[in-house]
C-alpha cells in the first residue's frame, strides 16, 4: 500500500521526497534568503535582478559554501558544455551575441559525510535545474535549496535527519553556455543550448533523451523550432553528462532491458531514488508521463508523490491521465529518469 510510508522502498523514498519538497518550500526553520552570508549582497547577480545571482556568482557562491562545509557538501565537474568541448567557430553561428566561453557542468552531493550511514546504504536524490536557459529562477531556487540543507544541520531537525540517511545531488546549470547568452542578452529568450547545427540557435536539451527520443508528437525535427531534438538522442553533452551521472547515482539492477519494449510493465514497489528537473513559469508538478496522455503503469506511487508535493506548494498535476495534462514532451528527463532508469520522477 501507498497509505503506508513504512511497508515498502518506493514509499520510503516518496515520504522522503515530500519531506524534502516541505524544506524546499520554506517549513524549515532555517530560511536561506536570510543566511548569515548575505549571497546577493556578496556574489554578482543578473542586471536588474538583485534576487538571482548570476552564473558566475553562482558558481562563486557555491565554491566558498563547499570551502566552508567540506564534510556536507563535494563539488564535481561531470561534464562540459558544448561549447568548452567543441571548440566551434564563430562563423558557425548566425546571430549577432558574443559566444560564452565554454564551462564545466557542476554536481553537488549534500549529505553527512561523516554519519554512521556511508553512501551505499543512503537513499538518493538528484535535482536538475538551468535545463532551459531563460528560466532564471530555477538554479538560485535549486542553491537555496542546497544552502538550506548545508546550513540548517545540526539545527533543524527534520534536515539532519535528511543529510544523516540520504544523499541530495543537485546540478544547478544543465546548460550553462545557454545560460550565459541569457544573461548578456536578455531580449534573446535564450533557450537551447549552443550546438550550431541547422539554425545554428541550439538543441532543446530537455527533447533530447533517448527515451521516446524523437516522437514528432511531444519534440520536432526542425533545427529552427524551439523543441527541436537534435541529431540523435543524447547527442548533446550536457545531455551526456546528467545521464552518466545518474547512471553511476541510482541502482542498475533496477532497469528494463528494454525501456521502450517494456513500457506497460510496472517497476513495482522495490525501486530506489528520487529525481526532479525544476523549471519556471506554469505552476505545475510534472511526472510522467510526459510524451503522451496517458498513465504510466507505477502511476498509483508517482501521482501520490505529486500530490504531497503539491501539498505544500499548491501546483496543478501535469501528467498523462490528468485533467491538467498541457502537451507531449517527448525525449524529456522525466519520462527518461523514470521509463530508462527505473526512478521515481
Amino acid at each position: 500500500g501507498i497509505g503506508s510510508i513504512n511497508n515498502n522502498k518506493m514509499n520510503y523514498h516518496l515520504f522522503k521526497a515530500a519531506l524534502i519538497a516541505a524544506v524546499l518550500n520554506g517549513s524549515s526553520t532555517v530560511d536561506a534568503s536570510t543566511s548569515k552570508r548575505s549571497l546577493q549582497n556578496t556574489y554578482e547577480t543578473i542586471n536588474g535582478r538583485s534576487c538571482f545571482r548570476s552564473l558566475d556568482g553562482m558558481i562563486d557562491s557555491m565554491t566558498d559554501l563547499v570551502a566552508k562545509y567540506p564534510d556536507l557538501i563535494t563539488m564535481e565537474s561531470i561534464g562540459k558544455s558544448y561549447i568548452k568541448k567543441n571548440n566551434p567557430s564563430r562563423s558557425k553561428y548566425d546571430m549577432n551575441y558574443d559566444l560564452p566561453p565554454g564551462y564545466d557542468i557542476y554536481a553537488f552531493n549534500v549529505t553527512n559525510a561523516k554519519s554512521a550511514r556511508q553512501s551505499p546504504e543512503k537513499g538518493k536524490m538528484l535535482i536538475t535545474s538551468g535545463v532551459h536557459a531563460r528560466e532564471w529562477a530555477p538554479p538560485e531556487l535549486n542553491a537555496r535549496f542546497i544552502e538550506t540543507l548545508v546550513e540548517g544541520y545540526n539545527t533543524d531537525a527534520d534536515i539532519t535527519w535528511i543529510m544523516d540517511h540520504n544523499e541530495v545531488h543537485a546540478i544547478l546549470y544543465v546548460n550553462p553556455d545557454g545560460r550565459f547568452i541569457s544573461e548578456k542578452y536578455p531580449s534573446s529568450y535564450w533557450r537551447k543550448n549552443l550546438n550550431p547545427e541547422g539554425c545554428g540557435n541550439g538543441v532543446d536539451l530537455n527533447r533530447n533523451l533517448d527515451f521516446k527520443w524523437g516522437d514528432q508528437n511531444g519534440a520536432s525535427s526542425d533545427p529552427c523550432a524551439n523543441d527541436y531534438h537534435g541529431s540523435k538522442a543524447n547527442s548533446e553533452p550536457e545531455t551526456q553528462a546528467v545521464v552518466e551521472y545518474a547512471k553511476k547515482l541510482f541502482p542498475e539492477d533496477q532497469r528494463k532491458d528494454d525501456p521502450e519494449g517494456q513500457m506497460k510493465t510496472a517497476f513495482g514497489e522495490d525501486i530506489t531514488g528520487v529525481y526532479i528537473d525544476i523549471h519556471a513559469s506554469g505552476g505545475y508538478v510534472y511526472y510522467p508521463w510526459g510524451h503522451r496522455d496517458a498513465k504510466s503503469p507505477d502511476n498509483e506511487a508517482l501521482e501520490a508523490l505529486g500530490r504531497k508535493i503539491n501539498y505544500f506548494n499548491g501546483y496543478k498535476l501535469w501528467a498523462g491521465g490528468q485533467p491538467d495534462f498541457m502537451y507531449e514532451a517527448a525525449g524529456d528527463f522525466s519520462d527518461y529518469m523514470y521509463g530508462a532508469l527505473g526512478v521515481a520522477s
